[in-house]
């Protein structure tokens, strides 16, 4: 793949973003911790770390809607997001003795991913041909990936002594936005004439419809894994965020493979993705003492994000342009994905609850329901592929 130099600069930056695209991973090793600081359930800690997925997709909707009528650019919407990312890990030691500071800190942390994370993609919907983008989306997912196992690790070791210090991770945001200043090409916001043409193809939304019902058995295994561990003896914030470093590895690895599988397998690769993360948890359920699987489900789990995640980007991307980019990217890679992670706590966690406390429950019932999500799937192709 040969690009020009300014298409490298902006390749560099856009990878570097994608290592913060999921500054939750952060903050998942701290939930076993938080829940016993605060005297806590586990269901209501989850639902306060999850409103980053209420305000992330408001975020993007709204940024969407300002740089379509002109009165933003995408190079602002970046920057102003990554600086906001700093500024949560800034506002921490100061945020958090009381439960509310975590629903503060959740809101502004969906608040400043939005902002950047929507225009990041759709700025390489923008900038690069179509064979670029399906090996730029597997580069992407690979570094959201790597990203996360940094994010996991540090921001475990530093729940480990203080559960807040898990926010000061984030302070990756201020470099990630100096390096965005440089190198964010200064195309002019939108003006009049594109906002005539907003009207998205339906195919984006059912890419979006897909990503969105992912989500919410994908996070079951992320949210859980400190109190899985917690439950089979295991109670340790640094090992859960060794645990979803592990899972990130998974990402990570998959991502590198993705370009090769997707044009082989077209949108079947997201039957593949749910076959992996399926499989993933029913290890980690299964096995629920053991410490190896459940190492060794999460990072099957992982795989399923870098085989369906970038299929639904790559698709889109083909769906879109310059005039819309923005809406569809922010209704596909912020809305759909952020509610499906934010139902998770009331769709998993809290009926799986009503049947047994054991988060290997969860995990096996998840693991059913994803392959069926997966078969269904495959159905769906199958069917779309005949009618051409």
């Amino acid at each position: 793949m040969k690009l020009t130099r300014e298409k490298k600069l902006l390749l560099i930056t856009l990878l570097a973003i994608a290592l913060v695209q999921m500054p939750q991973q952060s903050l998942s090793p701290a939930i076993e911790k938080v829940a016993r600081e605060f005297g806590l359930g586990l269901a209501t800690v989850q639902e306060a770390f999850a409103l980053v997925n209420i305000f992330l997709p408001a975020s993007g909707v709204l940024t969407a809607f300002l740089i379509g009528r002109g009165l933003l650019s995408k190079r602002a919407a970046i920057i102003g997001g990554l600086s906001a990312l700093g500024a949560t890990a800034v506002c921490a030691p100061f945020l958090h003795t009381e439960f509310w500071h975590i629903r503060l800190l959740s809101a502004l942390l969906g608040v400043s991913v939005g902002a950047f994370l929507v225009n990041a993609t759709s700025l390489m919907f923008d900038s690069y041909t179509e064979r670029e983008r399906e090996t730029i989306a597997g580069f992407q997912t690979s570094f959201v990936n790597g990203g996360g196992i940094l994010l996991s690790l540090v921001g475990g070791a530093l729940a480990a002594t203080i559960w807040y210090g898990c926010y000061f991770v984030l302070l990756l945001g201020f470099p990630i936005a100096a390096l965005a200043i440089f190198t964010v090409p200064k195309r002019p916001a939108a003006g009049a004439a594109s906002r005539k043409s907003t009207r998205l193809p339906g195919k984006v939304y059912y890419y979006s419809a897909v990503l969105f019902v992912f989500m919410i058995l994908f996070n079951t295994c992320g949210m859980n894994i400190s109190t899985h561990l917690a439950q089979a003896g295991y109670a340790s914030p640094a090992l859960a965020g060794a645990a979803v470093a592990v899972q990130m590895a998974g990402g990570a690895l998959a991502g590198f493979a993705f370009g090769r599988l997707s044009s082989k397998l077209g949108d079947y690769v997201m039957t593949l993705g749910c076959g992996t993360l399926a499989l993933g948890l029913a290890i980690a359920g299964a096995f629920h003492a053991s410490l190896a699987a459940a190492f060794l489900g999460v990072f099957l789990a992982g795989t399923a994000m870098s085989l369906l995640a970038p299929r639904t980007v790559f698709a889109v991307s083909g769906l879109t342009d310059e005039t819309n980019s923005s809406l569809a990217s922010s209704i596909s890679q912020s809305v759909a994905p952020s509610l499906g992670g934010f139902l998770t706590p009331y769709l998993i966690t809290r009926p799986t609850e009503l049947l047994s406390s054991s988060t290997a429950s969860r995990y096996l019932i998840t693991a059913a329901l994803s392959a069926a999500f997966g078969a269904a799937l495959a159905l769906v192709t199958r069917a779309r592929f005949r009618r051409g």
